[in-house]
């Protein structure tokens, strides 16, 4: 199967409400031969104001903000057609599962196209080099060079990586030279660690560690926190009920310390560190190793096989003690949903919505063939408001205000101007958080002549665009 290597550049790191303002796309053959390349670059929505600590690390210039041969939805629509074009495939990046992926399934999702999962549906999978290339590391440190953070911890940064591994193609933070170097990691893993890189490839979709976890019941797993890369020899106990997530019992614990807690204690112990529940998130591409990888580390090296398959037995022959802990995990994620009240915009529901109706992705899919006539008729078709609103703020981002009802550029002018003109702190960038951000920035650089002119550039284009709500 195929690679589609992609990476993208964004107004802001928040996937709720920036927007990308650059995408690259690279396909390989599984020896990371070069097939096809792909780059675009879309103008600044109107309603989006950017963070300049992005601008600063991405090095997208004011002019492209303002004059990129695509309109932001025509960079999705083209993206959306590219990634069709080469299905299936691995789609495969660097911290893809955390960043670039949830960036484009909002951009699916706010864009009314319908196939929001397109990435890991239809034989599709997600494939993450960072977490391999953690692992790849700590069974090999000859796998790939790293160099030492301020902590003292490898850097796993992916320009760090390319520093030291001499292999960078360019300006890092660009989409295409991200993409690029992030092959040249894939293939050290491959060469270095290749027992990791074939179980990354064995863990790229759902229901293929699932698969593996249900075979195995006893796997190491690693996880990465403060800095480092720890493995856990861990066993599965059961997907929790509401996250459908792998719940396991790391075995360096004694399920016998625990079988006759009454629910209470057994809920604080839970609750408190050490943890002996480790979750293992399936959709996130982690690697998933056999038992005797974590025997080769502390402290399940001392502990030794005969005493962790005791440990297992035990807990097979105690469903009711199993069966308590997954009631109250379920009671804690309830308690959770509970005590966050806090009402969603419509920008937020990709998960807590629901999967659209299919008279709704009906409508979605005429969105995108009608003329601005046709647009606005369907507005009031959706059986879901948020759809409603987000084919307002398409046509709003696409269209000048003498295209469109005096009426809707109205509505939707003085809702974002709302937005961006707020002096709270708010989940998106204002004018405010810009300014402020800006300044804190000047200071930083006072002496340095080209940074202070580049900050100058993306203020005069805020202060511009600003002049556009002032009287909203």
């Amino acid at each position: 199967m195929n690679f589609v290597w992609f990476d993208y550049e964004s107004s802001d790191s928040r996937v709720n409400y920036g927007q990308v303002c650059e995408a690259s796309f690279i396909l390989t053959d599984d020896r990371f031969k070069i097939l096809e390349k792909k780059e675009l670059k879309c103008k600044l929505k109107p309603n989006v104001v950017p963070s300049i600590g992005a601008m600063l690390v991405n090095n997208i210039p004011p002019e492209i903000l303002k004059n990129a041969p695509l309109s932001h939805y025509q960079l999705v629509l083209e993206n959306y057609k590219w990634f069709e074009k080469f299905r299936p495939a691995y789609f495969t990046g660097f911290n893809v599962t955390s960043f670039d992926i949830e960036f484009y399934r909002r951009m699916l999702f706010k864009t009314l196209i319908p196939d929001v999962y397109q990435t890991n549906t239809r034989g599709n999978k997600i494939h993450d080099v960072l977490p391999q290339v953690r692992a790849a590391k700590f069974i090999n440190r000859n796998c790939i060079a790293t160099k030492l953070n301020a902590k003292g911890n490898d850097s796993f940064k992916l320009q760090d990586l390319a520093e030291v591994g001499n292999f960078n193609h360019g300006t890092s933070h660009s989409s295409m030279v991200d993409c690029l170097n992030t092959i040249e990691v894939a293939q050290k893993v491959k060469q270095g660690a290749p027992e990791i890189w074939e179980a990354s490839l064995n863990s790229a979709h759902r229901t293929d560690s699932e698969k593996i976890i249900n075979s195995q019941k006893i796997f190491t797993a690693f996880e990465f926190f403060y800095g480092r890369l720890r493995p856990y020899l861990q066993k599965h106990l059961f997907y929790h009920n509401l996250y459908r997530w792998s719940i396991c019992w790391d075995l360096k614990h004694h399920p016998k310390d625990y079988l006759n807690l009454d629910r209470g204690s057994l809920s604080k112990a839970l609750q408190t560190a050490p943890k002996v529940i480790r979750t293992f998130k399936q959709n996130k591409n982690n690697v998933i190793m056999n038992k005797e990888l974590g025997l080769k580390y502390e402290p399940y090296d001392k502990i030794g096989i005969n005493e962790i398959m005791e440990r297992s037995k035990i807990l097979d022959q105690n469903p009711n003690f199993v069966n308590s802990i997954s009631s109250i995990l379920d009671d804690l994620a309830r308690e959770k949903q509970e005590s966050n009240q806090t009402e969603l915009l419509f920008e937020e529901t990709i998960y807590a919505g629901g999967f659209a109706s299919p008279k709704d992705k009906d409508n979605m899919t005429k969105f995108h063939d009608v003329d601005l006539k046709g647009k606005l008729s369907l507005i009031e078709k959706f059986t879901q408001e948020r759809y409603s609103y987000f084919a307002k703020c398409l046509l709003y981002e696409e269209y000048s205000k003498e295209q469109l009802p005096e009426s809707l550029y109205n509505e939707m002018h003085r809702h974002f101007a709302k937005r961006l003109t707020s002096t709270n702190s708010e989940k998106w960038e204002t004018f405010a958080s810009f300014y402020k951000e800006c300044d804190d920035h000047r200071e930083k650089y006072k002496d340095d002549e080209n940074k202070l002119k580049i900050l100058e550039g993306y203020n005069a284009y805020v202060e511009e665009m600003e002049k556009k709500f002032e009287n909203a």
